[in-house]
């Protein structure tokens, strides 16, 4: 996909008169920010990065520029010029709504021939052409999905895109740390910012959407025939086998006085060892652990009163919803067991490991059904609840996600260069 646009900016004493405008929807800015470095690293070196603010509102662009590199006398067709020029790729990144906008220039100018700060006059910019491979949007894309090349771009128009913010094309302030940076107490300020962060994410339209709708699908399942035909057949052909016999053994996993010692304890290790891989990892495990507790707690014991459901052989009602009469329309065990499944799936990369992890976030939810103290209905609203939590503690870590870049010497067979580390 390429789309041309125009655009005038000015950094350097140089300008450029036309950039390329692409707008990506359903990817995140951070994900597209890492995608961009990798992208113009793979074909120049980088010597400046400011990446996208997102704790603003609206959340400050991204900025990526490469070195100048010397243009050879016949790249564009001609046989001579006056005068040596130079070429660099600047690249930005603007969060919107649903997606991002990705601006690209290469400026192009002339030594010598100008009495600006640099020595430089303008002659001009070529347009770039921004391919993208649409089916992936993880960190980690290839170079060969992912391009940056001088080009001549043909107008490709995209319906329904949001409007490009009108403002002019200067470097972003330099950012300021999180909010936590100047308290006196970091991280409890850290902490607290967090909890509320996340209760804004668990609160939001879109999660209240999603909410509804799986809550829906409860009621349906609760309030029909749905409930007791599956609770009959699994007491029949699952619970006396030796799968049964597994699902039961999963339920201590959902007790919150184990587990919510467990979660405190690698939070603790967390800040003890901070700093250090192992530490670091136990840490946040432990802490979004906590954190999801705290999201979803309240939701549980609300839904659990409201809906008021019983469990399977209390009273002739069923799984029924008859509102405050009970409180066991949502299982707090599926809820507790399903957190530290859940919070360890977000924070790995691998398909197979974070699908082995979901998988087993609904063991405890089966146990309750195998144990005959949950109908289907329940098991699922507890562990929806806490997949709800765990979006909304992982969104609050892309907002405060930061990235730490650098230039540092790298050795070239006899010769010496510069590379750029990234830690995120």
């Amino acid at each position: 996909m390429t789309l041309a646009g125009g655009l005038a900016l000015g950094t350097d004493g140089i300008q450029a008169s036309e950039a390329e405008s692409a707008f990506l929807r359903g990817i995140t800015p951070h994900s597209l920010w890492l995608q961009t470095i990798e992208a113009v690293g793979g074909e120049w070196p980088i010597v400046s990065t400011v990446a996208p603010d997102l704790s603003r509102d609206p959340p400050g662009p991204g900025l990526v520029r490469s070195a100048w590199f010397e243009v050879p006398p016949d790249a564009d067709g001609a046989t001579w010029h006056p005068l040596p020029r130079r070429q660099r790729v600047v690249a930005r990144i603007r969060p919107v709504a649903d997606g991002a906008w990705v601006d690209t220039v290469v400026e192009t100018a002339t030594i010598g021939a100008g009495d600006d700060a640099d020595g430089l006059s303008a002659t001009g910019a070529e347009g770039v052409a921004w391919a993208w491979n649409q089916s992936t949007a993880s960190p980690g894309i290839g170079a060969e999905a992912v391009s940056l090349a001088v080009a001549d771009a043909a107008v490709v128009p995209l319906p329904d895109v949001p409007a490009f913010p009108a403002e002019t094309w200067s470097d972003p302030a330099p950012r300021g740390g999180p909010p936590w940076a100047g308290s006196r107490f970091p991280r409890v300020s850290r902490t607290l910012h967090k909890l509320l962060a996340d209760q804004r994410h668990f609160y939001d339209d879109e999660a209240l959407i999603c909410m509804a709708a799986a809550f829906g699908a409860g009621a349906l399942m609760a309030n029909t025939g749905f409930d007791t035909t599956v609770q009959t057949a699994w007491q029949q052909s699952v619970t006396p086998t030796d799968l049964g016999k597994f699902f039961s053994g999963c339920k201590d996993i959902g007790e919150g006085r184990y587990a919510l010692p467990v979660f405190g304890a690698a939070a603790a290790t967390g800040l003890l060892l901070e700093g250090l891989p192992t530490g670091d990892v136990v840490g946040e495990w432990g802490s979004r652990s906590l954190r999801m507790f705290v999201v979803g707690a309240a939701p549980v014991y609300v839904l659990q009163l409201a809906t008021g459901a019983s469990r399977p052989g209390e009273g002739s009602a069923g799984s029924k919803w008859h509102f405050f009469n009970d409180n066991n329309g949502v299982s707090g065990h599926a809820f507790v067991g399903a957190i530290p499944f859940l919070a360890a799936a977000e924070m790995v990369e691998s398909p197979w490991a974070k699908g082995g992890l979901l998988v087993c976030s609904t063991f405890v939810a089966f146990s309750r059904v195998t144990d005959n103290a949950h109908y289907p209905s329940q098991a699922f609203l507890g562990w929806y609840l806490a997949w709800a939590s765990a979006v909304a503690v992982d969104r609050t870590e892309w907002q405060y996600a930061g990235m730490d870049i650098r230039l540092v010497p790298m050795p070239m067979a006899d010769l010496g260069g510069m590379a750029v580390e990234a830690r995120w």
